[in-house]
C-alpha cells in the first residue's frame, strides 16, 4: 500500500536566492470593517444620483400637473366666457322684445339673465388669480354686468310705476344698448385670451412632452444602471466578505508561518479520523517527527534562516504523504503526520523512511547549505487508545528514543512510558545540578603510541545524583543538549578543567595539555568566542595548552559557518581535535577544508582490531587520510595489548583508554601522575608499559 502519493506544498519551495521571508497568512490578513469603505462610497454616490434623478422626476411631474391644472382652468374661464356671452346675448335679445311687446316680464328675464351672468362672472374672478394679467379685465367686466343689472332694475321699477312709455324713453336715455355691447366684447377679448393661452399651453406641452420622455427614459436607463452597478458592489462586498472569512478560518486552523495544519485543526482531524478507525475497522497512525540539533542553526544563523529551514521541511513532510493525511506544525521544529486508513504498520515505516531520505537532502537557504536530519517517533492505535492526545504522547516518547538514535525512526512500545517518567524527573534534577555542586569532572590520560609519555588528558563529565546515584553519560549528555543546559554546564567544565590544570601546575606537576569535549549547541553559541577568551582571562590558562574536541556532525548542518568558528579558535591559539571520527561524513575533501590538528578514531572502530577486518580497513584509512593532511591521529577505547601493538605499528601517534588508565577524580589523577610507577622524562610522564588492566569500557561524556 503507497502511503506517500504527493500533494501540494503548503508554503514555498526551497530558497535559492536572498529573497526577504514572505508573511503569513495571519500578518497579511487585516480585519475588514463591517462594511468596506468602497462599497459605502460606491453606495453613498448612488444614492446620491437616484436622489437627483428623483428630484427632476418631482420637477417633470410637478411642470406636468401645473400646465394640466393650466389647461383646465382655462378651459372652465373660456366655457364659463362663453355662457357669459350667451347670457347677455339672451339678455339684449329680451330687452328688444320687451321694447317691441313692451311686455313687462321679459324686462324682468332679461334682468336674471344678466343676474346670472353676473354670478358667473364671480366665479371667474377666482379663476383669474391663475391669470394675472386678466384679473383686471374680468374686475372691469363684473362692474359693467352689475351697472347693467342696477339699470334693469331701475327700468323694471320706472315700468310700474310711470308705464311703458317712460320705460322706453329711459332705456333710450341710458344707452342699454351700447352698455350690452361693451360687456360683450369684453367677454370677447377674455375668451381670445384664453383661446390664445391655451394654444400656448399645447405649444408648450409638446416641447415637454418631448422631453420629459427623454428625461425619463435617461433616468429609467440611469437608475437600471446604478441598479446593476449597487448589485455588483454587494456582490463583490459579499465576495470579500467570505474571502475574509476563510481568511480568518485559515489562520485559526493553520500554522502561519508554514501553512501546514496546526494543532486545533490537527486535533479535529485526529478526532474524526479515530472515530472512522473505530466505526469502518481502519488503522490510524500518528508520526511525531523532531528536527535534530535545529536550534544550533536558530541560534547560530538567525531566525529568519530557520523560518526559511521549516518552510522548506514542511514542503517535503507534504510531499512525502497522501492528500487525505494530514501534516502539522506542533510547534518550534516539531512536526506530526498523522496517516489515516492504512493496512501494515510496514507501510508507515515506509512513510517514515522517506520522510527521513528526503528531510536528509541537502537544503539551500540564502546561498548557504544546510544538513538536516530528524527523529520520528510513531504511535498506531490499538485497543488502549482511545484519544489523539494518548497517541501523540505515545509518538512523544518514541520519538525522543528514536533521538538516541540519531536519525531514525522508533515504533511505541509500552515501556516507554517508564522511561519518559524518568526522563522528566531527570531533566527537573539536572536544572538544579550546578548548583548543588553534584557535577564533576573526570580525567583520563592520552599517551604517546611511541613512548608512552603522557601527552594530554582528556576531562570527562560525570553526574553524581543525590538519589539516583551516578548518570550514565549517554544519558546525561542527550539531556543536557536538549534541554539547553549544555551551554553553561559547558562553560563550566571549562572553567573547571583550567582551573585544575592550574593547580597541577603551581603543585610541580608539568603543564599538560587539557582536553575538553565541545557540544554541538555550545559550539553553535553566538557567545562561544566571548567565553572562551573570558575563561582563559580569568584562569590564566596557556591557550596552547587547551583542546577542543568536537564531532563531526555538530559541524555537518553548516559546513561554512564551522570552518569560520573553527579559524578563529584557532586564532585565540587552542588546539582543535575531530572527535569520534569515522562515524560521521569523513572524507578528504570534507577534512582539507577544516582549520584541525588531529583527529581521533572512535571506539568503536578500535574494539575490533586486530581481529574484525572491516575495522582494521577503516582504521588504516584514517591513518592514511590523516597523514597525508599531517594531521595528529588519537585512538579512544583502547582495552589491550594487541590493540596497543597494533596502533603502534600502524603509526598512530597517541592512545587512550582502559589499557592506560579508567578515567580518574581531580585527586586520583594528581596521585596517578605523582606516582611511582610514572616516570618523568624531558618534563612528560612515562606511563609502564603494561599497567594493570581494567576489565570493562566506560563510554565518556562531552562536556
Amino acid at each position: 500500500m503507497d502511503l506517500s502519493d504527493s500533494r501540494p506544498v503548503p508554503r514555498i519551495e526551497e530558497t535559492r536566492g536572498a529573497a526577504s521571508p514572505e508573511r503569513s497568512d495571519a500578518e497579511a490578513w487585516e480585519r475588514s470593517p463591517f462594511l468596506s469603505r468602497r462599497f459605502v462610497i460606491g453606495s453613498l454616490v448612488a444614492f446620491g444620483i437616484l436622489v437627483a434623478n428623483a428630484v427632476v422626476s418631482y420637477r417633470t411631474i410637478a411642470n406636468v400637473i401645473e400646465a394640466s391644472q393650466t389647461v383646465e382652468n382655462t378651459l372652465t374661464f373660456v366655457a364659463d366666457l362663453k355662457e357669459v356671452q350667451e347670457k347677455v346675448a339672451s339678455a339684449e335679445t329680451e330687452l328688444r322684445g320687451y321694447i317691441i311687446s313692451g311686455e313687462r316680464d321679459r324686462l324682468i328675464q332679461a334682468q336674471a339673465l344678466l343676474g346670472s351672468a353676473g354670478n358667473i362672472v364671480q366665479s371667474l374672478r377666482a379663476l383669474s388669480s391663475a391669470f394675472p394679467e386678466q384679473k383686471q379685465q374680468v374686475a372691469a367686466l363684473d362692474a359693467l354686468i352689475d351697472r347693467e343689472i342696477d339699470r334693469f332694475g331701475a327700468l323694471i321699477e320706472i315700468h310700474r310705476r310711470k308705464g311703458l312709455t317712460e320705460a322706453l324713453r329711459a332705456i333710450r336715455s341710458t344707452a342699454g344698448e351700447a352698455t350690452m355691447r361693451r360687456i360683450q366684447l369684453a367677454t370677447a377679448d377674455l375668451q381670445a385670451a384664453g383661446d390664445a393661452r391655451l394654444r400656448r399651453r399645447s405649444e408648450q406641452s409638446k416641447d415637454s412632452s418631448g422631453l420629459s420622455i427623454l428625461t425619463a427614459v435617461v433616468a429609467t436607463l440611469l437608475n437600471l444602471g446604478l441598479l446593476g452597478a449597487v448589485i455588483l458592489l454587494a456582490r463583490r462586498e459579499i465576495r470579500e466578505r467570505h474571502q475574509a472569512e476563510e481568511v480568518v478560518r485559515f489562520a485559526a486552523t493553520h500554522d502561519p508561518l508554514t501553512g501546514l495544519a496546526n494543532r486545533v485543526l490537527l486535533a479535529e482531524r485526529g478526532t474524526r479520523a479515530l472515530v472512522a478507525a473505530k466505526s469502518e475497522a481502519h488503522k490510524t497512525a500518528v508520526l511525531f517527527v523532531d528536527l535534530d540539533r535545529f536550534k544550533h542553526i536558530n541560534d547560530a544563523m538567525g531566525h529568519g534562516v530557520g523560518d526559511r529551514l521549516l518552510q522548506n521541511v514542511a514542503g517535503r513532510l507534504a510531499r512525502c504523504v497522501r492528500r487525505s493525511d494530514t501534516v502539522a506544525r506542533q510547534g518550534g521544529d516539531e512536526f506530526v503526520v498523522l496517516i489515516e486508513a492504512f493496512q501494515d504498520p510496514a507501510d508507515v515505516a515506509q512513510v517514515a523512511e522517506k520522510i527521513l531520505a528526503r528531510l536528509a537532502e541537502p537544503m539551500t537557504v540564502y546561498g548557504k547549505e544546510f544538513m538536516i536530519t530528524a527523529s520520528i517517533g510513531i504511535s498506531t492505535c490499538h485497543a488502549g487508545v482511545e484519544d489523539l492526545r494518548t497517541l501523540l504522547k505515545n509518538a512523544d516518547s518514541a520519538m525522543y528514543r528514536a533521538k538516541q538514535q540519531g536519525n531514525a525512526y522508533q515504533f511505541y512500545a509500552e515501556q516507554m512510558n517508564l522511561h519518559s517518567v524518568e526522563r522528566v524527573e531527570l531533566e527537573a534534577a539536572l536544572r538544579h545540578a550546578l548548583e548543588r555542586g553534584e557535577l564533576a569532572l573526570n580525567y583520563q590520560p592520552k599517551v604517546q603510541s611511541r613512548t608512552r609519555r603522557i601527552t594530554g588528558i582528556e576531562c570527562l563529565l560525570r553526574w553524581d545524583h543525590a538519589t539516583l546515584g551516578s548518570v550514565p553519560p549517554d544519558q546525561l549528555v542527550p539531556l543536557a543538549e536538549e534541554t539547553g543546559l549544555i551551554v553553561p554546564i559547558g562553560k563550566w567544565a571549562l572553567r573547571t578543567a583550567c582551573l585544575q590544570a592550574r593547580e597541577w601546575i603551581e603543585q610541580g606537576l608539568p603543564s599538560l595539555r587539557i582536553a575538553v569535549n565541545m557540544s554541538g549547541r555550545q559550539f553553535m553559541s553566538a557567545t562561544l568566542l566571548e567565553d572562551v577568551l573570558s575563561i582563559i582571562s580569568e584562569t590564566g590558562m596557556d591557550p596552547r595548552r587547551i583542546e577542543f574536541e568536537i564531532t563531526e556532525s555538530v559541524m555537518m548542518p553548516d559546513p561554512e559557518q564551522a570552518v569560520k568558528l573553527l579559524k578563529d579558535l584557532k586564532d585565540i591559539g587552542v588546539r582543535v581535535t575531530i572527535d569520534d571520527f569515522g562515524t560521521g561524513y569523513s572524507s578528504l575533501a570534507y577534512l582539507k577544508r577544516l582549520p584541525i590538528d588531529c583527529v581521533k578514531i572512535d571506539a568503536s572502530f578500535v574494539r575490533g582490531i586486530p581481529l574484525d577486518a572491516s575495522d582494521i580497513a577503516i582504521t588504516d584509512t584514517i591513518l592514511a587520510m590523516a597523514g597525508s593532511l599531517g594531521l595528529k591521529v588519537v585512538a579512544e577505547g583502547v582495552e589491550n595489548h594487541d590493540q596497543v601493538q597494533f596502533l603502534e605499528r600502524r603509526g598512530c601517534d597517541d592512545m587512550q583508554g582502559f589499557y592506560f588508565s579508567r578515567p580518574l577524580s581531580a585527586d586520583e589523577m594528581t596521585a596517578y601522575l605523582r606516582g611511582r610507577d610514572v616516570a618523568e622524562e624531558t618534563g612528560r610522564h612515562k606511563v609502564p608499559g603494561r599497567p594493570k588492566l581494567v576489565a570493562g569500557a566506560e563510554r565518556r561524556a562531552l562536556a
